[in-house]
């Protein structure tokens, strides 16, 4: 187990070093070092024994195929791109978890009921073309083509990127497991959140994830001279904007034991000491685990913008770039996982929901979904202090091997 958890890190490592910044971990969907990456985690899984390739969405799929006649197919997965200044753990962790879960079928000769697929996803972050859960929206057979459109911020279309990295657009939908060939999902993930760590707890299992909805927003004014233009009459894009951040802070602030809302990227237009902004582009990014609530909180916000816009004389463009209703976790899954805990010797088996969202979300859509959360230092996530411990990842291994087996026997 020890040699096993030094090669986790070693990896986590070897990961953390690609990266298309030199000063931090960067790895958008598309690029250099995404595809970098990709490439090694296809080396380690043709290694371990699984039949690996790359879709053409970029996801990597290494597969160990059941001697069973009509076997299903489980998946275990999690995301290998990430945010801008990003951790080593979150999503490469839940990667190499199932591929060492692989490796112990392999080495331990063990006849597996179902096809086992370590998948990693290719975008789950959507920070690049705010395409969250690309990668797996593709594996579910729930991509949409007018995603092809979109652009990043420099102009360049996802159908741009697919077609540079060799890949064929049109294939996309044929390269879907389907719900029928699907028995289920398990991904393993750090907490992002502090409850483990306050419970002093290892892992945990995870009951639920929440919905969340994510807009573009836009706000065009009218630029003019910083110097010359008198005050009350101008079309500020950028004040706009910024009473409506403060609204979004507002409601989040009113209703925060069930919601969180964010502005987590905005560009300024033209973005000029002397110049009056005269466009501005955001996102908003609202979460709950209440699906109506949610709805019901994008109405008013949505409400409150026109209102704002009006009051200002500027334009606004409200566009709902994605939806994703709240999912359960799996009753049976969760059942195997906690007794993977209890073996594993765990003093308390704990079950939290998930604020954040996981490539669990689209794969919800084609069959049932677990997860295990694993103790993150301070709860720091999306942050180079993402830190989880050597022995964390030990007993994490040990429960993943005690989940496979246990889902081995319920399925033979």
């Amino acid at each position: 187990m020890k040699l096993r958890t030094d090669r986790v890190i070693e990896r986590l490592n070897a990961l953390a070093a690609i990266s298309d910044t030199t000063n931090c971990i960067d790895r958008a969907y598309g690029t250099e070092a995404h595809t970098a990456s990709g490439d090694l985690l296809m080396t380690w899984m043709s290694k371990a024994g699984l039949h690996t390739k790359r879709d053409t969405i970029g996801n990597i799929k290494g597969v160990l195929s059941s001697k069973v006649v009509d076997a299903k197919h489980f998946i275990i997965g999690s995301h290998y791109d990430t945010v801008f200044d990003a951790g080593k753990y979150d999503g490469p962790l839940g990667i190499l978890l199932g591929l060492e879960m692989a490796q112990y079928i392999i080495n331990n000769d063990l006849p597996i009921p179902f096809h086992l697929n370590v998948i990693a996803f290719a975008d789950e972050e959507g920070s690049r073309f705010n395409t969250a859960y690309l990668g797996s929206s593709a594996i579910a057979g729930f991509f949409e083509k007018s995603w092809l459109q979109r652009k990043d911020d420099e102009g360049i279309s996802l159908q741009t990127v697919i077609q540079k990295n060799s890949g064929i657009s049109s294939n996309i939908d044929s390269e879907s497991i389907s719900k029928e060939n699907c028995l289920g999902y398990f991904e393993a993930h750090i907490e992002q959140g502090p409850v483990l760590c306050n419970e002093n707890l290892p892992v945990c299992l995870v009951n639920g994830i929440a919905s969340q909805t994510r807009v573009d927003v836009h706000w065009t004014g009218i630029s003019g001279h910083a110097g010359t233009y008198p005050m009350n009459q101008r079309n500020d894009a950028l004040c706009a904007a910024a009473e409506f951040a403060l609204a979004v802070e507002s409601i989040g602030k009113e209703h925060q034991t069930k919601l969180v809302a964010t502005i987590g990227k905005l560009n300024v237009i033209p973005n000029t000491p002397n110049v009056i902004p005269g466009k501005v582009e955001h996102t908003l990014d609202i979460r709950s685990l209440d699906d109506n609530f949610l709805m019901e909180v994008g109405q008013i916000l949505e409400q409150r913008a026109k209102e704002i816009s009006k009051e200002r004389k500027v334009n606004l463009v409200w566009n709902i770039m994605q939806t994703n209703t709240s999912v359960q976790c799996d009753k049976n899954l969760k059942r195997c996982l906690k007794t993977g805990i209890e073996k594993a010797g765990i003093r308390q088996v704990l079950e939290i929901s998930s604020g954040a969202g996981h490539d669990a979300v689209m794969i919800s859509k084609i069959a049932p979904v677990s997860m295990l959360f694993v103790r993150c230092k301070d709860g720091i996530s999306h942050n180079p202090l993402e830190y989880v411990t050597p022995e964390d990842i030990e007993k994490s291994l040990e429960v993943c091997d005690n989940f496979i087996k246990e889902l081995i026997h319920q399925n033979s």
